[in-house]
């Protein structure tokens, strides 16, 4: 069986990739960032502020 994965957009213009293995665990597989809400210096800043949140919000 395949892992499977999907989108959840967390606040407008941020998009979580999650991943969810056959034996249930979830991981974090990446996180899309809108260019037009975001540079990668204010993506970079979102994520340091963000990271802890993400991670209990997802996994």
């Amino acid at each position: 069986e395949q892992e499977q994965e999907w989108v959840e957009e967390d606040v407008l213009g941020v998009y979580v990739v999650i991943q969810c293995s056959h034996s249930g665990s979830k991981k974090i597989k990446r996180l899309k960032f809108s260019r037009e809400k975001f540079n990668e210096m204010q993506a970079r800043l979102w994520w340091e502020e963000n990271r802890v949140r993400i991670h209990e919000k997802y996994i």
